[in-house]
């Protein structure tokens, strides 16, 4: 068999690939058929894993999780690049969506209050940019059902795989979601809100309660509702620590006068 110079290492080896960097040692100028087959590669690449895994996230969401973290992986997406994906095409989305009219929704009558309108920026901020935030809260999530769960036999790096299905499974739910805001007329916005927001919750616990459905039921609940009301402590310590960041904000510009004067 005739020797090679791979082009990427430098390494002189032999057959289709090298041996050392893994690279094809046929690589031709780049030109249309390049591009055809790049394409042709990725959209094979996605249908065999991408759909596949959002499929069996929303049919059997505990089996799957588990008999990836089992070593059956060959026809799933990587969960964390599926968590930064769908986060992406969440992110797009939610930037069409008029933000403004959900928050008049929720607070139609201050809204001429001025704190209430810088109040009302920042939750339309954080409504729009909730994909980053599931990316940003996994290694706290991952923690806090490490801790909920620990007996039951995943470790810490496991949980983060767990929940980057999970995180995954909501965005895609998300997604739907921010279609559908699209058409809501906004007057039914904030009711179209809290519905979407209970079954996002539900989402979650029906995924973590198919994850360990061979655990004792009495069990499984009490550790559902630990690992629940975790989560709701972190929000509320995160929502404290928000209020006084923004009380700072407002009481500095001048918006809202210093308490006592």
């Amino acid at each position: 068999m005739e020797n090679i110079l791979c082009k990427n290492c430098q390494t002189t080896t032999s057959g289709n690939f090298c041996s050392n960097c893994g690279q094809k040692t046929k690589t031709l100028r780049l030109d249309w058929q390049y591009i055809k087959d790049e394409v042709k590669y990725t959209i094979l690449h996605v249908n065999k894993g991408f759909f596949f895994t959002l499929k069996e996230l929303y049919t059997r969401p505990g089996d799957t999780i588990n008999e990836f973290i089992q070593g059956k992986r060959i026809n799933h997406y990587k969960p964390i690049l599926l968590l930064f994906v769908l986060a992406g095409i969440s992110g797009f989305l939610s930037l069409q969506v008029d933000m403004n009219a959900l928050m008049q929704g929720y607070n139609s009558q201050t809204l001429n209050s001025k704190a209430m309108m810088e109040y009302n920026k920042a939750m339309t901020w954080m409504f729009s940019h909730y994909a980053l935030f599931e990316i940003l809260a996994l290694p706290i999530v991952s923690f806090l059902s490490w801790l909920s769960f620990k007996k039951w036999g995943y470790n810490y790096i496991e949980n983060i795989i767990i929940n980057c299905f999970a995180g995954g499974q909501r965005l895609v739910f998300s997604i739907i979601s921010i279609l559908l805001y699209l058409v809501v007329p906004k007057e039914a916005l904030v009711k179209f809100s809290s519905i979407t927001a209970i079954m996002t919750f539900g989402l979650t616990v029906w995924t973590y309660a198919s994850l360990y459905k061979d655990k004792p039921r009495t069990a499984l609940i009490l550790r559902i509702l630990l690992f629940l009301f975790l989560l709701i402590l972190v929000f509320f310590i995160f929502l404290v620590i928000f209020t006084i960041i923004f009380m700072v904000y407002l009481i500095k510009a001048g918006i809202v006068p210093m308490p006592g004067k």
